[in-house]
């Protein structure tokens, strides 16, 4: 049996195991292989956005007779219609292959979710449960046409950003041999791989095949990203830092997966928070799959306490741990305990550089932005390693603010702006629509050096005082400076 994983510009095809089932890699240079393959796996990504189909890729799987299964974007090419029009005053509309009956528009959900087989198929039985997670801008499905069924719905507490209690969503269907879901992880249940195996009589010598090729193809996949000259420095070392901002829209999506492309070694990458498609850029980068450890939680929100963070950084074999922040340091902290990036970050005990955006402010804005964040953070007890202006445009302004972060001790890192307009360029704003092969691009582009701090994990930074005590005992301070 040959089990095809398309890899190819904008896919996905480390962001999950898929049940350890692909053994043949499919892209530009083999597609005439797919109709030799008894299935194929469209992974998630950003296929729609980045337009990565060619006609040829297009008429192999409309002629392919042998079973697909797509995964999130790799659902979404399987559709009639997509609606990718997020924040657009106008619907923006892709056109899929027409496999499946239905039509998707926007519905943002990052939640781990439970979900449930809604008929009989090759994976499973009706009313069977499983587990996964969904990373997802466009998740909205409606289904046109009676033809095809439903597959999966999946039990979620969080869309559009808003708690909406316990509820279930249509996440995924299946026509005849195509099938298509939201959910990542789903192929990594293992009831599900054991009824995948046995309705296709697959014999155990035929299985373990299968597991064999599979390690051989993780091995390659990894081998094909940009960055792969990076993994093969070896060291016992553990760095890390958390990246904070002083507003949403600072770039620190930008920021993380550029650090990311930079280091040396194995990297894991993180969110403060439950939005993981922030890091998603920086997993395309890596090859590395989404974890559980991929979110830590602010408060109730995400995946992972930071407790259970910490215990697998001290237990894992990464050499770089890059954490990236939730929209402002402190957005949050009046509302409950440990509610922000700041709070979380104190826990963690990381080193954190603070970013701030000149576009909005100026560099001279940006640079008192940051020194304020600064000394609020300090007076929490953070571990503050440093500022990052972010999109510098003046190099003289830089050098002077530059030298007053150097005669205080400050490391102050400026980050030059790039040609390219990536605020209001569609295709490079996670939030909006994303392609991952140009966005990574542009990030690989950017020309700064940072040092990552060692870390030591150990026990969490337990705090006793709340947000608004020290806020007041900081304000006090600033009233009475003089």
């Amino acid at each position: 049996m040959e089990i095809g994983l398309i890899d190819i510009k904008g896919t996905l095809p480390c962001f999950e195991n898929f049940g350890n089932l692909p053994t043949k890699i499919i892209d530009e240079n083999n597609i005439s292989e797919i109709k030799n393959l008894e299935m194929l796996i469209i992974p998630g990504g950003s296929i729609v956005e980045s337009g990565s189909f060619t006609e040829e890729f297009k008429k192999q799987i409309l002629d392919f007779d042998n079973y697909i299964v797509g995964i999130c974007s790799g659902f979404q090419i399987l559709s009639e219609k997509i609606d990718i029009g997020r924040k657009s005053p106008v619907p923006i509309v892709k056109e899929g292959l027409g496999l499946l009956n239905v039509e998707f528009s926007p519905l943002i959900c990052t939640d781990l979710v439970k979900f449930n087989f809604e008929n009989d198929n090759l994976f499973g039985k009706k009313n069977q449960l499983g587990h996964g997670f969904h990373c997802h801008t466009y998740g909205n499905i409606e289904i046109t046409n009676n033809s095809t069924e439903k597959w999966t719905t999946s039990k979620i507490e969080k869309l559009n950003y808003k708690m909406v209690g316990k509820q279930n969503i249509l996440s995924g269907v299946f026509k005849n041999k195509v099938y298509g879901t939201m959910v990542h992880n789903l192929l990594d249940n293992n009831f599900v791989v054991k009824n995948f195996l046995k309705n296709m009589k697959i014999t155990e010598d035929e299985k373990q095949n299968i597991f064999k090729k599979n390690s051989i193809l993780k091995e390659k996949l990894k081998n094909r990203s940009k960055i792969s000259e990076n993994f093969k420095t070896e060291s016992e070392d553990k760095k890390g830092i958390i990246l904070l901002a002083t507003g949403s829209e600072s770039g620190k999506t930008f920021l993380s997966t550029s650090i990311c492309s930079k280091l040396k070694g194995k990297t894991f990458v993180s969110k403060i928070g439950p939005d993981v498609r922030d890091i998603v850029p920086s997993l395309y980068l890596l090859r590395e799959p989404m974890t559980k450890f991929s979110s830590i939680k602010i408060s109730d929100r995400g995946w992972s306490e930071p407790s259970e963070f910490l215990e697998f950084v001290k237990n894992s074999e990464f050499n770089n741990y890059i954490i990236e922040g939730v929209m402002g340091a402190f957005t949050g902290a009046l509302n409950k305990k440990n509610y922000s990036g700041s709070e979380v970050s104190k826990i963690l005990g990381f080193p954190v550089y603070i970013i701030s955006s000149c576009s909005k402010t100026g560099i001279e804005g940006s640079f008192v932005e940051c020194m304020a964040y600064y000394s609020l953070l300090k007076e929490m007890g953070v571990n503050v390693a440093g500022i990052i202006l972010n999109r510098v445009y003046n190099a003289e302004l830089l050098d002077k603010v530059k030298k007053i972060a150097d005669d205080l001790n400050i490391d102050l890192i400026g980050v030059n702006k790039l040609n390219v307009n990536v605020d209001n360029k569609r295709g490079l704003i996670p939030e909006v629509e994303i392609d991952y092969e140009e966005f990574c691009n542009a990030t690989m582009k950017l020309d700064f050096d940072i040092d990552i701090p060692e870390i030591k994990p150990e026990k969490i930074n337990e705090d006793s005082k709340t947000f608004e005590k020290y806020l007041k005992i900081w304000s006090e301070k600033l009233i009475n400076i003089n």
